[in-house]
């Protein structure tokens, strides 16, 4: 590693990041933790490098808007957290990126007029993924990474380590782990899809994934992580399409308050409706 590129890893979620020259991290990109808890470490060694990376085509400040209109989304949001000024920071994620066909052979129970309610049924389906992300490191989640949409890998550029002007997360993913990750999620996905496209109540599958092919890639994102109370939640940009995924707290103060709201409409109605049976019991009495 240069002697001007410092890396360093977080001990509280366990994200490691690689520095530009003469710049340093506040606070852990990943989980908010405070500098205290950065310390330096090494990459490890055996990691195969990028075949490339994705420029960032969305600005610091689109990445801010998004986060203020998400902040304002919901009434059930604190007010501070409008207010709240999250510093979203670019960097750059590694990523295995997989493309590959499954053939998946099924069985199933459908609902039916039978005495049983069910019915078998089965089949074969074929599906082809042309961009599977896997995740090279252990601070974001698959989940996370999918839910960030498709990257266009036609913008895919050379990646130098040394010259590059974002800070970057260390991959520490082998190529053999993200193979079996990416075989795992495709599999993973077409049953959901099987399932979901036929009304199965119960599933079987035997699934053959062929024609597997990955590259390991860095993806831009603008990331920013804030606590609130005693959880972190964390904020994600796709900074080549523009998209957000994140999450927030919820105001327990105006939850409450509208469960409480709720309850004396309740009550007023109730007590309407008595009073009003009332009045006609004795209407019907005097009659």
């Amino acid at each position: 590693m240069s002697a001007e590129l410092a890396a360093v890893r977080c001990s509280g979620c366990g994200g490691t990041v690689r520095m530009v020259a003469g710049r340093s991290l506040p606070r852990c990109l990943f989980c908010g933790a405070d500098a205290a808890d950065l310390v330096p470490t090494e990459p490890p060694e055996g990691i195969e490098p990028p075949v490339g990376q994705l420029p960032f085509v969305t600005t610091a400040d689109q990445a801010r808007e998004t986060f203020q209109t998400f902040a304002t989304s919901s009434i059930w949001y604190p007010d501070d957290l409008r207010s709240a000024k999250l510093e979203l920071r670019p960097l750059l994620l590694p990523a295995w990126a997989w493309s590959g066909e499954v053939e998946t052979h099924w069985t199933g129970l459908v609902s039916s007029t039978t005495r049983s309610g069910k019915a078998p049924v089965a089949g074969v389906d074929h599906v082809r993924f042309e961009q599977i992300l896997v995740p090279a490191s252990r601070s974001l989640r698959m989940s996370e990474l999918a839910s960030l949409g498709a990257w266009d890998e036609r913008a895919l550029t050379a990646f130098d380590p040394e010259t590059c002007e974002h800070p970057m997360e260390l991959s520490e993913l082998t190529r053999s782990a993200a193979r079996q990750r990416a075989q795992q999620e495709m599999e993973a996905r077409h049953r959901s899809s099987i399932e979901r496209d036929h009304g199965l109540r119960k599933i079987r599958v035997s699934s053959l994934v062929t024609q597997l092919e990955g590259r390991p890639v860095m993806v831009p994102v603008f990331i920013g992580a804030y606590r609130y109370g005693d959880r972190t939640f964390r904020v994600l940009v796709n900074a080549q399409s523009g998209r957000f995924v994140g999450s927030a707290p919820k105001s327990w103060i105006k939850m409450f308050a509208a469960f409480t709201l709720g309850v004396v409409v309740l009550v007023a109605l109730v007590l309407g409706v008595m009073a009003c049976s009332g009045l006609f019991a004795v209407a019907a009495g005097s009659g």
